[in-house]
């Protein structure tokens, strides 16, 4: 980093300023000398410490005066962001959509935003321009035989990729029966790509949908839910070959998806836990 002007930019555009870590925190510690956040690092609460914060209450909580230069020693480089796909290449050749939705919470009083999705939706206009690269998933991708049934589970932007799946079904003319699941908050307001859905399921593409909205009734109803009332019919198509996707949350809706699926096996197959 030569200059302010090489420093602000790397700060604006190479590196992660938000994310705070223990390497993070371990770096700054050694930089600063600072005795108690030596401590901090070293010690059973950094997890604790950690939860909810970001860099810049790093730097509050220990505050220190460091050069563009020290301050971008203590980062790690701004690591990219993938997103699906919502697009088929036969639909759209010109285009690629994705589908965004723009991270806004609050944690120890302050306003949080993440680093990728509110920059698009807040600091872009139309004509600006990002860098951007394809990377290729080729264990995520339709059945080889047009003909099998398509089961697709997608909660919130986790629909992204099935809007591309059954743009490529269609026109590709594939006879294989399709079926959603979708859930969000509200159908008012998070019922994403609803027209497409209904376009799609009123030319006969999409054979099934079914859909959660947690927040429109007094007790939350997930995915999970409309998979275990539908168990039959659903343990039917797999037992036709089904191929079954999932895409969403890693961390709460797969674990409540797999356990689900394994629940209808069991049930509607008649299985052991074990066999199922």
């Amino acid at each position: 980093l030569e200059s302010d002007t090489s420093i602000r930019a790397a700060l604006g555009s190479g590196y992660d300023i938000t994310a705070l870590t223990r390497p993070v925190v371990e770096a700054y510690a050694r930089l600063t000398g600072d005795a108690r956040l030596q401590e901090l690092a070293a010690g059973t609460d950094l997890p604790a410490y950690l939860e909810g914060r970001q860099i810049i209450d790093l730097l509050e909580d220990h505050p220190h005066e460091l050069s563009g230069e020290q301050l971008a020693s203590v980062l790690r480089k701004l690591p990219s962001r993938l997103y699906s796909i919502a697009s088929s290449q036969k639909a759209t050749p010109d285009e690629a959509h994705l589908l965004l939705c723009a991270v806004r919470y609050r944690t120890h009083g302050r306003e949080r935003k993440g680093v990728a999705s509110t920059f698009v939706a807040d600091r872009m206009k139309p004509g600006d321009r990002l860098k951007v690269y394809v990377k290729p998933n080729k264990y995520f991708r339709l059945p080889a035989d047009a003909s099998r049934p398509v089961i697709m589970i997608g909660p919130g932007t986790g629909i992204a990729p099935f809007r591309a799946f059954l743009q490529e079904r269609q026109a590709a003319g594939a006879s294989g029966p399709n079926w959603l699941f979708f859930g969000d908050r509200r159908y008012t307001h998070d019922f994403l790509y609803q027209l497409d859905w209904q376009e799609l399921h009123k030319e006969g593409v999409l054979s099934r949908i079914d859909l959660a909205f947690s927040r429109d009734q007094p007790e939350k109803v997930y995915v999970q839910h409309r998979m275990w009332e539908r168990r039959h019919d659903l343990f039917t198509w797999l037992e036709e070959g089904a191929h079954l996707y999932v895409c969403g949350d890693e961390k709460q809706v797969a674990k409540d998806v797999d356990a689900t699926l394994h629940a209808i096996i069991a049930d509607a197959g008649g299985k052991s836990h074990e066999d199922a």
